[in-house]
C-alpha cells in the first residue's frame, strides 16, 4: 500500500488544500485573526466537495474508501448518542450528503483563540451547508481542572490558578465533574475577581450551577455548547471515545497492527524528515520516535483500562503477535490477515474482555479524521505545524493528503487599560541606566554642574586622553603590551573610581532613573500578563465575544 511522493510536495495533490508552514504565526494582538488558507479558499473548497467530490474520491484503495463510508456511519451513530445524553438535537437526517467541517480540542477551559476553529467550523458550515462536528479529545489527561485568572496583588498583576480540584493522570474521559462543595467553592472564588466578571461568566456559571451531571466531559460540552447556542452557532460535539468504539475504528487499528514494522519505520522517517527540516535538535521534539526492536514494536496509540492512566500501545513479536499493557496482553495472530472488517470485530471483542480500550496518539488521531472522516478538518496552530508530518506519513501510505486548515486569534482581555504605563519604556530605561554608568553627568544639565563635578570631569578628560596616548604610542611600535600598560591599567582604574565619585554626586537623579526603571519593569510584569491570549473565552464580554464571531464570519462570505 506504500506509494512515494518523488516532488515531496504534498500540498501540490489534485483535490485537497493544506496551509502554508511559512503564513502560520501566532496572533498575539488584541483582533488579530488567523486563517490560512484563506477563509474564501477553504469555502470554495468545500463547494467543490458539496457540488460532487466526495470525500471517498480522494482516498487510494477501494478498501480505505470503504472503511470511510463506515466510520462516517458509525460517526452519525455517536453523534446521536452523545447529543442525546446531552439533551441537544442529533445530526439531521441528510449529514451523509452533506460536506463535513470537523475540529476538536482537550476538554478545558479554553481560549477565544481555540475557540476561534470552532467559530470557523460552524462559519463553514453555515456558508456551505455542511456538517460542523467538534471533536472532544477525551483520551487526553487535563493539566488543571480550572483555569488561570488575572488577580491584583498588591501592585502586581498576577495570573492565579483557580481550581476545584488536583489535576489527575487519569484520561478526561473518566474525570468527574465538580461536586457540590467542590464547585460552590470553585464558583465563590471565581466570582470575586472583579477583572473576570463579565455578562459570558455569569452565563456559564448558570450553567455550570443548574447541571448536575457526574461526567465531567458531558458538563464542560453543556454548558459551552450551549453558549455557543446563543450566539447562533451550531456545532456537534462528539467524545473521542465514543467514535474509538466501533468497526471503523478498530479496523484502523488493525491496518497499522498488519503492517507495523514498515507503517513505524515510516512514522520515525516523517519526524526525523522534519526536525532536520525545522532545524530541531531534540529528539524529543514535537515528539519522540516510536521505539522499535527485533522483539517489540511501539505503535502511535495509546492503551488503557478502566479509570486507569494511559500507556503507550507495544506489539510484542517474539512470542507471537500480541498488544501489551501491564501483565496483561492480547494474542492478535490471528488477526493479522483476512477480513478485515470481521478481524476488527473480533480485536474490539478482545479488548472488551479485558477491559482494554485503545486510543489515537496526536498524528494518528488527526489521521483518522482526515483520511476517514472530513472533508476538511480545522487545525490550531500547534496540530498545523505538527500536521506536517502527518501529510509525509499518509502520502507514503495512502497516496493521499486530505484537507486541512488553521485557524486562531489574538483576543485579549480588556485589562491593559487599567495599568499605569506613566514610566516610560524599559528597554530605553536600561540603554540610559547603562549609558550613564560612564557619563553620569548627563544626569543633569551642564550649567548645574558643581565644582566638585566639574573637577573630576577634567581629571577623566585627562586620563582620557593619556590612555589614548599612550595606546597610539604602542600600536606604532608594533607592541602588545607596552611599557605603558601598567601605568594604563592604573588610569582605568582610577577613571572607574572617577565615575562612582560622580554617581555619588548625582544621587538623588540615580534613584529617580532607577525608581522609574523599577515602575518600569513592574509595568512589563503587568502588561505581559494582561496581555497574555489563555485566558479561558467567558472572562471576555459576549459583545467582545461577537466581534470575533463577525471578524471570522465576514471572511467566510
Amino acid at each position: 500500500m506504500e506509494t512515494s511522493d518523488p516532488s515531496n510536495q504534498v500540498s501540490r495533490h489534485a483535490q485537497t488544500l493544506i496551509p502554508d508552514p511559512a503564513a502560520i504565526i501566532v496572533p498575539r494582538r488584541h483582533g488579530e485573526v488567523l486563517i490560512e488558507p484563506p477563509a474564501q479558499q477553504l469555502a470554495a473548497f468545500l463547494a467543490a466537495a458539496r457540488s460532487g467530490t466526495k470525500h471517498s474520491t480522494q482516498l487510494a484503495t477501494a478498501a480505505i474508501d470503504t472503511l470511510a463510508q463506515l466510520a462516517r456511519r458509525e460517526f452519525i451513530v455517536a453523534m446521536t448518542h452523545f447529543a442525546g445524553e446531552t439533551g441537544f438535537h442529533p445530526p439531521s437526517e441528510d449529514a451523509l450528503l452533506r460536506p463535513w467541517i470537523i475540529t476538536g480540542h482537550q476538554v478545558e477551559l479554553y481560549h477565544p483563540g481555540v475557540w476561534s476553529k470552532v467559530i470557523l467550523t460552524d462559519s463553514l458550515a453555515k456558508q456551505r451547508h455542511g456538517l460542523a462536528i467538534d471533536l472532544l479529545v477525551d483520551h487526553d489527561t487535563v493539566d488543571h481542572l480550572g483555569c488561570a485568572v488575572p488577580q491584583w496583588i498588591g501592585a502586581d498583576l498576577q495570573k492565579k490558578m483557580i481550581t476545584w480540584a488536583e489535576a489527575s493522570a487519569l484520561p478526561a474521559e473518566f474525570l468527574s465533574s465538580p461536586r457540590h462543595d467542590e464547585k460552590t467553592r470553585w464558583l465563590s472564588e471565581l466570582q470575586q475577581l472583579p477583572l473576570i466578571q463579565t455578562d459570558s461568566l455569569k452565563e456559564f456559571t448558570h450553567y455550570w450551577q443548574e447541571d448536575s451531571d457526574s461526567r465531567y466531559i458531558s458538563w464542560m460540552s453543556r454548558s459551552r455548547r450551549s453558549f455557543e447556542r446563543s450566539f447562533g452557532m451550531d456545532v456537534q460535539h462528539v467524545p473521542c471515545s465514543y467514535i474509538c468504539s466501533g468497526r471503523a475504528w478498530h479496523s484502523f487499528v488493525l491496518l497499522w497492527l498488519r503492517q507495523a514494522r514498515n507503517w513505524c519505520n515510516t512514522y520515525n522517517s516523517a519526524l526525523d524528515e522534519y526536525r532536520v527540516k525545522q532545524e530541531i535538535t531534540n529528539p524529543g521534539r514535537p515528539m519522540p520516535n516510536l521505539a522499535i526492536t527485533e522483539k517489540e514494536l511501539e505503535l502511535p496509540f495509546w492503551i488503557y483500562g478502566h479509570r486507569q492512566p494511559r500507556q503507550r500501545l507495544v506489539l510484542q513479536t517474539n512470542s507471537g503477535p500480541r498488544l501489551m499493557c501491564g501483565d496483561r496482553h492480547i494474542d492478535v495472530t490471528d488477526l493479522l490477515s483476512g477480513d478485515l472488517l470481521a478481524a476488527a470485530e473480533e480485536l474490539r471483542r478482545r479488548l472488551e474482555s479485558v477491559n482494554l480500550r485503545v486510543r489515537p496518539r496526536a498524528l494518528t488521531l488527526t489521521m483518522f479524521v482526515r483520511l476517514l472522516l472530513s472533508d476538511l478538518f480545522i487545525h490550531g496552530i500547534g496540530g498545523a505545524l505538527y500536521d506536517q508530518m502527518t501529510d509525509q506519513i499518509m502520502y507514503k501510505l495512502f497516496g493521499v493528503c486530505p484537507a486541512y486548515a488553521c485557524a486562531s486569534a489574538g483576543w485579549l482581555l480588556p485589562v491593559a487599560g487599567h495599568i499605569d504605563q506613566s514610566a516610560g519604556n524599559l528597554s530605553h530605561l536600561k540603554w540610559r541606566e547603562h549609558h550613564l554608568r560612564c557619563n553620569p553627568e548627563q544626569l543633569v544639565p551642564q550649567n548645574e554642574l558643581t565644582a566638585a563635578a566639574k573637577d573630576l570631569l577634567h581629571q577623566r578628560r585627562d586620563l582620557i586622553t593619556a590612555i589614548n596616548q599612550s595606546l597610539i604610542t604602542d600600536r606604532q611600535e608594533h607592541r602588545r603590551r607596552g611599557p605603558h600598560w601598567l601605568r594604563r591599567r592604573a588610569d582605568f582604574r582610577r577613571l572607574h573610581e572617577i565615575n562612582t565619585l560622580l554617581l555619588q554626586l548625582f544621587g538623588p537623579q540615580v534613584d529617580k532613573l532607577k525608581s522609574q526603571m523599577n515602575h518600569a519593569e513592574l509595568t512589563q510584569r503587568n502588561l505581559s500578563a494582561a496581555r497574555w491570549r489563555e485566558y479561558f473565552l467567558a472572562f471576555h464580554p459576549r459583545a467582545s465575544l461577537q466581534q470575533l464571531i463577525t471578524v471570522i464570519q465576514s471572511r467566510v462570505k
